[in-house]
């Protein structure tokens, strides 16, 4: 088993079934230096040289989100000769006809719940991710592919509840089956939330406070996965032909603005992950190894092991990872405009009809179903009332409206703006959003309106919820890429208002 990695999640897997040629799959290929969804930049930024990375058999999308299903790349893929197949997950099956119209030549093979099918010889399946918590993720699907004698299981973003006996066990059962030499299990490990509060953070002090809330965290995280859940032996990590594999999601400041920003953004990087998941097995005496997915390196993996990790020909991986070594003591602070993502002034009463209707059809309801708290506790705790406040206009000419909730009407009613929002937005960031020119990441770029919470923006993001958004989305950027537009084009002027960044 053969495992390139091209940064971020994207790799290419190489099995060999044992009456065959060896079969390659391109996972993921987010191969863009900007994130057309929440803006941000990718680390590191690499370059292909695809004719050298051929053949490549499948392209698999594990979910939505565009730093896995990247409009722009999908249209360069498509150039292959031979063609790869599309190996799309059925959660994403009402994607089908927009990926017909702009890849006309791929052809789609749909991996279905608990179904098997054939690459060349590969048995692949997938499977939705067992957790029953609602995530902005639901539609990730874990790709399985199994020869005789290896197994390989991508977690992609499911992040699998491995703090439950069950979800171990059924892991346990795959990598243990008889025959089987070489097992893999590739996880790959967001550093968003500590990048995110990190750049948030207004001082050295803050940033070593919020560095050991990290490291606490993860290391929770880490007695969650580890910690034996009875009294007998381990099945999963005590499989000493496991390789646990992680990449990292290595979403940054944009590089060409300003790198100095990245010496605050990864408090914990993929290195430090890797030592402190050591650190953890070896307390529990795990049997499996651990190994980190280095971008632009091929890693071999054969008898239970990692045999080898070199640079890969055909990739280019142009920033080092010592160019984001954290550093607390940096003096850059956040400093980006209060205002919409697009300072345009529109029909202010058009989007108040459109933000009225999305509150009442789309987010109350999720608001009462989710139970994160009961609504009942919701308003209790505002006094029998939840508020959220809207901005239309632009940042220097706007005027304001508050979207009441009660016990009095369990619907949102428009009424004069009067103290603190519970939750508070720009409208055009609404409208964008809704029109699929943005996504539920896309305010990195901007200093949010202080609110209590951000309940309708989460709700914003939550796959099955939205799925006419996302397809809105794909299909504006697959519509700029069928006209040779660029993600650079699209995501860079959402950073020009706030001017040259400031530098150490």
């Amino acid at each position: 088993m053969k495992i390139l990695s091209l940064g971020h999640s994207s790799y290419i897997l190489e099995m060999a079934p044992a009456a065959g040629e060896p079969v390659r799959i391109l996972a993921d290929p987010w191969l863009s230096d900007y994130l057309i969804g929440d803006l941000m930049g990718r680390f590191p930024r690499v370059r292909l040289d695809l004719q050298a990375l051929q053949p490549i058999h499948a392209i698999y999308l594990s979910h939505s989100h565009t730093d896995h299903l990247d409009p722009y790349a999908l249209l360069e893929l498509r150039k292959l000769d031979p063609c790869p197949v599309l190996l799309l997950p059925q959660s994403l099956e009402y994607l089908e006809p927009l990926l017909q119209k702009y890849l006309p030549e791929i052809e789609i093979t749909l991996l279905r719940q608990g179904e098997e099918t054939n690459l060349h010889g590969l048995k692949l399946t997938a499977m939705f991710n067992p957790e029953l918590r609602a995530t902005n993720e639901d539609d990730v699907m874990v790709l399985i592919a199994e020869t005789e004698e290896e197994v390989f299981v991508g977690e992609g973003d499911a992040l699998m509840p491995l703090y439950d006996s069950t979800a171990r066990e059924e892991l346990a059962d795959r990598f243990n089956r008889q025959g089987v030499q070489t097992a893999c299990f590739l996880g790959v490990k967001n550093e968003g939330d500590s990048t995110m509060n990190m750049l948030s953070a207004k001082n050295g002090e803050q940033r070593k406070e919020l560095l050991g809330q990290s490291i606490e965290a993860t290391y929770a995280e880490l007695y969650d996965i580890y910690s034996p859940l009875d009294e007998e032996a381990d099945s999963l990590w005590g499989n000493p032909a496991l390789v646990r594999v992680l990449t990292g999601q290595g979403i940054c400041y944009p590089q060409a603005l300003d790198t100095g920003y990245n010496r605050i953004l990864f408090p914990i990087r993929l290195e430090d992950r890797v030592r402190m998941e050591r650190e953890v097995a070896g307390q529990f005496g795990c049997q499996h190894s651990i190994e980190e997915l280095v971008p632009g390196h091929l890693h071999e993996l054969s008898g239970g092991r990692q045999q080898s990790s070199t640079p890969a020909m055909g990739v280019t991986v142009l920033d080092q990872e010592e160019e984001r070594h954290f550093d607390p003591e940096s003096k850059l602070e956040r400093d980006f405009p209060q205002g919409p993502l697009l300072e345009d002034q529109r029909d202010i009463q058009t989007q108040k009809r459109q933000i009225a209707e999305y509150l009442q059809a789309r987010f109350l309801p999720w608001l009462i179903g989710a139970r994160t708290p009961p609504l009942e506790h919701l308003l209790a705790d505002g006094k029998g009332e939840y508020r959220i406040r809207i901005r239309y206009g632009t940042g220097s000419d706007y005027e304001e409206t508050d979207h009441l909730l009660s016990f009095a009407r369990l619907s949102f009613q428009p009424v004069e703006t009067a103290g603190k929002p519970d939750e508070f937005y720009w409208a055009n960031d609404i409208d964008d959003v809704l029109a699929g020119r943005a996504d539920e990441f896309s305010l990195c770029c901007r200093e949010p309106l202080e609110g209590k919470a951000q309940r309708l923006w989460r709700c914003l993001g939550l796959p099955y919820l939205n799925n006419d958004l996302i397809e809105k989305k794909l299909r504006l950027h697959f519509e700029r890429a069928a006209r040779g537009e660029t993600p650079d084009s699209w995501a860079e002027p959402y950073w020009q208002p706030r001017g040259t960044p400031p530098t150490d």
